[in-house]
């Protein structure tokens, strides 16, 4: 398996005269997980979504593996595994009827049933759910809820995965089992990029972006991230920025990558 860098160079992306994000240029790279966050309506999901191509750029590119998605087209959507914030699955179906019928939706009519079936029994031991597999949905916790989305996007091979929010309303402990299961999606050779509000296991990913008012103001390392706004914990990055404005963390952070 492997992934596709996705570079993202100058995207801004308005609507009407509402500008949500503005001059964003990023590298995702494959085979890392990587964390854009940002206070509520910094930009997190529309810079997603643009990655997603749920949203085409006002202005500026985005490539995949040096192509630009729009010229991919549907060869790039075909990799693309995209789960939203909210579930989309049914709830009165259990988990191995709903990867089923996910599958049979998603895969060539070439592939035959057992070939199918493997496919979707590899996929539910990939996600820990093998108890769970004749559980209805709507009898899971929401962790491994989530995890059933995000088996609806592995059955399609996925190159890129990008989750919007994943750890959305999740324990602690349940968080860190799903960044696990994303390293391990990573590690494979995947592209993986999530949203997420939580602070706690940030050490878990590889890469952060950090979005405020629909900028980027800081791309790297955890532990770069704690030297860059000189704080303990990045717990305390929220509170750092917002006693200066936007201006001064965008060109803080060109100065600091011309260093």
């Amino acid at each position: 398996m492997s992934g596709w860098t996705l570079v993202a160079t100058g995207v801004t992306y308005k609507i009407g005269s509402a500008t949500l994000i503005s001059g964003i240029s990023v590298t995702i790279p494959e085979g890392k997980v990587t964390a854009i966050i940002g206070p509520s309506g910094s930009g997190k999901s529309t810079l997603l979504r643009c990655l997603g191509t749920l949203y085409e750029p006002t202005q500026g590119t985005v490539t995949a593996d040096g192509q630009a998605l729009k010229a991919l087209g549907d060869a790039y959507r075909a990799r693309l595994g995209y789960v939203p914030q909210d579930d989309v699955v049914h709830p009165e179906l259990s988990v191995q009827h709903e990867l089923s019928f996910a599958a049979r939706l998603r895969l060539d009519t070439a592939v035959s049933d057992e070939d199918r079936q493997a496919l979707v029994a590899r996929v539910i031991k990939e996600l820990g759910l093998v108890k769970q597999a004749n559980q209805k949905i709507a009898r899971l916790s929401g962790g491994q809820r989530k995890r059933v989305n995000i088996g609806i996007e592995l059955l399609a091979d996925p190159r890129v995965i990008l989750l919007d929010e994943p750890a959305s309303g999740l324990d602690p402990a349940t968080e860190e089992d799903l960044l696990g299961i994303l390293r391990r999606l990573a590690k494979q050779g995947r592209t993986v990029a999530l949203t997420t509000h939580s602070m706690e296991y940030l050490d878990q990913v590889d890469r952060v972006l950090v979005m405020m008012e629909g900028a980027l103001i800081f791309s790297g390392s955890l532990d770069r991230l704690l030297s860059h706004f000189g704080i303990p914990h990045a717990a305390e990055m929220f509170r750092t920025i917002r006693k200066k404005g936007v201006a001064h963390w965008r060109e803080g952070w060109a100065r600091s990558r011309k260093e």
